[in-house]
């Protein structure tokens, strides 16, 4: 199972139909996570961690919940965050949810989960381009060793206080 990751509004969505159009079978990580599910709040599906980790497909599958998987391999998608900043007010997210995923982005709070989850097999990848974003993907679908790099964003946040 290979898990593509990322905060809200980094591009999964765009990342996974790009992976898709060059014939990889992608899939919505939310689509296995039914069982998991114990509340919804406020819209947001509230899911027991532990049933996550139980979860094991073969396949790549796309989603900010699944690196809690039981993943072979996790690619973390991260975003500037000012570009994320601008993705989120476009869905119509509050300010406070906002300033939420961008903090989350900021001390990449889903790369730090992941690494956790999956030690020695999580890569992080900056979206600045959808074909390098997915070409780096593809190397990892392939099984070509990808660099393992963190990436630092913690300088962005300074610019918003």
């Amino acid at each position: 199972m290979i898990c593509i990751t990322g905060t809200p509004g980094v591009g999964k969505s765009t990342v996974m139909s790009e992976i898709s159009d060059r014939g990889y079978k992608a899939l919505e990580f939310d689509n296995l996570i039914g069982e998991c599910v114990v509340e919804i709040k406020d819209g947001e599906k509230i899911v027991d961690e532990k049933c996550l980790r139980k979860i094991r497909k073969d396949g790549i599958y796309f989603g900010h919940l699944s690196h809690y998987a039981d993943c072979e391999t996790v690619v973390v998608i991260r975003s500037h965050l000012k570009e994320l900043e601008e993705r989120l007010k476009k869905r119509g997210y509050s300010n406070s949810k906002i300033m939420d995923n961008v903090e989350s982005e900021a001390i990449d709070l889903i790369g730090v989960e992941a690494e956790r989850l999956h030690p020695g097999k999580t890569a992080e990848i900056l979206n600045t381009s959808l074909e390098e974003t997915a070409d780096f993907i593809e190397n990892v679908i392939k099984g070509k060793d990808s660099k393992r790099v963190k990436i630092d964003l913690t300088e962005e946040i300074l610019n918003w206080y």
